[in-house]
């Protein structure tokens, strides 16, 4: 195989792109040449070589960490670059090749031997490459490739190959490397010429980065291998070759520098001389004619404000003892912008150790700077946009699933304001759990469809208080459209949501008030087409038997009738006064009703003889009509507690409603049932029935089922809406029921029965004034001294007559302050006080009583007697001090055992209880 094509196949399947042609390669020659000391620019390059190998890459490394600096390897035409790692794997990787780079250089600085300069070199590369195999094949003095070192080969294989020539470089490295997927290889250079390979395994193609720092290694190696003691064996070459060599040397240092890509200078420090590469001029935009080559020129270069700085640090390198420097500044120019740079230097010192040289490059961060400051900007500008719209980003990332969230996500999560990273999962805990679900199947979706993440729900803030969010967000996918992150952004719309729901609400109101506007409406045009129908009504009832009554008595007065007509007129005359006299006494009794003026004459009353009395006064009329009346009286039928002409105008009421829509030949029946607290009262007919429509209504004033001029039945509708209010007087309830029309109806009484049963009522009650018999026994309230306070006189002198007929002293008080101007000056044993009262309530008054500062007046058992008979109106009474609590109507004798029960003479003359009401009840 020739040489040229060996040096073609070779730069082929290394991937090495040499830094000279293969046209300098075959010039030069593939053989050995003679070895000299490096002296001058030669002992320059040598430390550029080493110190390019660590504290350039050093500063490399340092701007990666900081964020400050990106590498970007150089094109090569035979890198691979569709295999990239992704940009966080590649810098990581970077770093760690260039710290085995830095750590090989300053160990081949100390290496004294060959063997511990192969063994480092093997090692490096191996780090480099990511593999576990390496070669260095070295030229021996016939110029023939030799194996000297291998890394991770079999030992058979090594010992085979160690030593001995091999046919061509591309053998050694194929038969080392047998098998490996990929190889990188680089020449070492020594004086020229090419002197040995440097190989390593590789598991991908070189990438022109890594092949680059192959390329450094192996000229690193190659110098270590070429030191001074091995170049004072040549010192005797002939003068040609050496100015060769010189020559040579000085290209290989101008091509480093071109390939660096940044400013390089040598100080020559006892003359001030500075060489500066071509970089340098294009960096800094100095003509050479505008360059002065001395270090004292470029400090003059620097501003003012780091111009001392710079001097004072220099000034101790080159005094002190320390081998690198390191420092950022500005500098003008030759435009007369400002450029930022880091500079950094290796110092080359004499035996004596005084410094002589000092090699260096510099970087220019003006770019950067300028870029970081705008991204600082935009990220602040972004940030305070973010924060003013109370809006926060977040970034899952969807390989390891951490999600980071900024600043202003925290704030809105009442977390602290500051950019964290935390598992998924920390979000989802930060979700309503009734949302939960959702958000889980948003993501989902929008990973799996690439879809827009878009989603409202809630999140709980750290505080346990509840906010409403807008998020969304999108996939980020790499070139390959594979799915990176899930970024996007979250708006805190609680506040429009309360807007929404208070909208929501007032429309709710609205819509409301327009419904209750709309009943109204309704509501007051039947009210006032009930008034009219009601008052055509009254009209046509009145009139009806005004028209007999004045025809009759015109006919009596100015004509001459038989007595039999005669007798005919009286009669319907008296029959329609009595209807007039009907119809007056229903609208005065429900005027009454409605202003509240409808006062009860409550005793013991015989239901039976209520019944009685209702069935015999309505027997004529429905006897006209041929309808039978049959009443079923319940086993144990008592007396309750009620006015008996108000429970007979009930029981009329009900009897004459079914007999008026009865038709003839009909029949009513009046049953009567008890139980151990109620006795229930039922008036059936078989005749006309309700409709279902108007069952809910049979009950109110002025309503009737029929209210054309066609009706057949007369009547003001007040008769029902009478008994309602009667009953519920009474403390009892009525309800009706209709099948249907055509099918009858049933009406229903129910009244409370007192809580003792209480004896039959023999004869009228007692007249006023006259003391009841007692048989002989002393009264049960004998001696205790009561004080009544009821703002009605007669309700008063009521209750001051029926006490004092149970042998109980009564004082009397209209208001609460009387009462209390009472009890300064008397100590009642009892209070009975009535609640609603003008000025000051019972309720004001049993406050006083229990705020009082003496104890015999705070310990005055009391009883509250009011109209107010719900049980919320009882637990009030009793919450408010009273110790009892009676409803009106009052049953006599229940208010005498009250009394009695609070004083302790609840049966303490030996007396039974109820032997004593019904003595009292005459």
């Amino acid at each position: 195989m020739s040489r040229k094509s060996t040096l073609r196949g070779f730069a082929q399947e290394s991937g090495y792109r040499a830094k000279f042609s293969a046209p300098d390669l075959l010039r030069l020659g593939w053989r050995a040449c003679p070895r000299a000391p490096m002296t001058g620019p030669q002992e320059a390059y040598r430390l550029l070589v080493l110190w390019c190998g660590g504290a350039v890459f050093q500063e490399r490394a340092r701007l990666i960490g900081s964020g400050m600096y990106t590498h970007r390897p150089r094109e090569h035409p035979h890198a691979a670059s569709e295999n990239r790692l992704p940009v966080i794997e590649h810098e990581e990787r970077h770093r760690s090749q260039i710290r085995a780079l830095t750590e090989a250089s300053h160990a081949l600085a100390s290496a004294c031997s060959a063997p511990a300069i192969q063994e480092i070199v093997l090692s490096a590369a191996a780090r480099l490459s990511g593999s576990g195999r390496a070669v260095l094949i070295l030229n021996d003095e016939d110029e023939r490739p030799v194996v000297r070192a291998a890394l991770g080969l079999d030992p058979a294989l090594l010992a085979e190959l160690s030593g001995r020539p091999l046919p061509s470089a591309d053998d050694g490295i194929a038969r080392a490397l047998d098998g490996a997927a990929h190889v990188a290889a680089a020449p070492l250079i020594v004086s020229g010429r090419v002197s040995g390979v440097l190989a390593v395994e590789r598991a991908a193609p070189a990438s022109g980065e890594d092949a680059w720092l192959i390329e450094a290694l192996a000229d690193q190696a190659a110098v270590a291998l070429a030191g001074p003691a091995e170049g004072a064996a040549h010192a005797g070459a002939r003068e040609p070759p050496a100015r060769l060599e010189a020559d040579v040397q000085d290209e290989r240092y101008r091509l480093l520098g071109r390939a660096i890509k940044d400013p390089i200078w040598d100080w020559d420090i006892r003359t001030d001389r500075v060489e500066r590469n071509a970089t340098f001029h294009e960096v800094f935009r100095y003509t050479p004619e505008q360059t002065a080559p001395t270090g004292a020129w470029w400090v003059d270069r620097m501003l003012p404000e780091d111009r001392d700085r710079i001097a004072r640090a220099l000034e101790e390198l080159i005094h002190g003892d320390a081998d690198t420097w390191s420092a950022q500044y500005r500098v003008y120019r030759g435009d007369g912008s400002v450029a930022r740079v880091f500079d950094r230097g290796a110092v080359l010192r004499d035996a004596g150790g005084r410094a002589i040289r000092m090699v260096g490059a510099t970087v220019d961060l003006t770019e950067r700077f300028r870029i970081e400051s705008a991204l600082q900007d935009r990220e602040d500008r972004l940030r305070l946009a973010t924060w003013a719209a109370d809006v926060g980003t977040w970034r899952v990332d969807l390989e390891t699933r951490y999600d980071t969230r900024d600043a202003s996500l925290n704030r809105i999560l009442g977390l602290d304001e500051r950019e964290t990273t935390q598992p998924v999962g920390d979000w989802l805990t930060r979700v309503h759990p009734e949302d939960l679900d959702a958000v889980i199947a948003m993501h989902e979706r929008s990973v799996r469809e690439r879809c827009i993440y878009d989603i409202i729900h809630r999140v709980v803030r750290a505080d346990g208080s509840i906010r409403w969010v807008h998020d969304r967000g999108r996939i980020v996918a790499d070139r390959d459209g594979s799915p990176l992150f899930l970024t996007g952004a979250v708006v805190d719309i609680t506040e429009l949501k309360q807007l929404e729901h208070e909208r929501t609400e007032l429309l709710r109101r609205e819509q409301q008030a327009l419904a209750q506007s709309e009943k109204d409406r309704i509501r007051a045009e039947d009210a006032n087409r009930m008034k009219d129908e009601f008052l055509a009504t009254v009209s046509h009832e009145l009139r009806t038997p005004l028209t007999a009554i004045l025809g009759w008595a015109r006919l009596i007065k100015d004509k001459a009738l038989a007595p039999e007509r005669v007798k005919q007129g009286m009669a319907s005359i008296e029959r329609n006064a009595h209807a007039q006299a009907q119809i007056v006494d229903d609208i005065l009794t429900v005027s009454r009703i409605i202003t509240g003026k409808l006062r009860l004459r409550t005793i013991a009353v015989d239901l039976a003889a209520v019944i009685e009395a209702a069935v015999d006064t309505i027997t004529p009329t429905a006897k006209a009509k041929e309808i039978e009346i049959r009443v079923e009286p319940g086993e144990g039928l008592s007396h309750v507690c009620g006015d008996p002409d108000r429970l007979q105008q009930v029981m009329w009421n009900l009897l004459s409603n079914a007999v008026k829509f009865t038709p003839k030949r009909g029949l009513v029946t009046v049953r009567v049932g008890r139980s151990d607290s109620q006795v229930a009262i039922s008036v059936t007919d078989n005749g006309k029935g309700i409709a279902t429509s108007f069952l809910p209504y049979v009950f109110d004033r002025f309503r009737q089922g029929d209210s054309s001029p066609t009706r057949a039945h007369g009547g003001l509708g007040l008769g029902l809406a009478i008994v309602r209010h009667l009953v519920e007087l009474h403390g009892g309830t009525v309800e009706a029921e209709s099948p249907g029309e055509g099918a009858g109806s049933t009406f229903t009484v129910t009244l409370p029965l007192p809580a003792a049963p209480s004896a039959g009522h023999e004869g009228p009650p007692s007249a006023p004034g006259r003391a009841p018999p007692w048989s002989g026994e002393p009264p049960p309230l004998f001696g205790v001294h009561v004080l009544v306070v009821e703002d009605e006189p007669d309700a008063r002198e009521m209750l001051a007559f029926l006490l004092e007929g149970a042998g109980a002293r009564v004082t009397t008080a209209g208001s609460a302050s009387e009462a209390m101007s009472v009890l300064e000056r008397l100590r009642p044993d009892v209070l009975l006080s009535d609640i609603g009262m003008p000025g000051e309530s019972g309720y004001a008054l049993i406050h006083q009583l229990r705020a009082a500062g003496r104890d015999e007046i705070r310990r005055i058992p009391a009883v509250a007697l009011t109209a107010y008979a719900r049980i919320e109106d009882r637990r009030r009474a009793l919450a408010a001090g009273f110790q009892k609590h009676v409803a009106k109507p009052i049953d006599p004798a229940d208010l005498v055992q009250v009394v009695a029960d609070l004083t302790g003479r609840s049966g303490g003359d030996g007396a039974p209880a109820r032997s004593r009401r019904g003595a009292l009840l005459g």
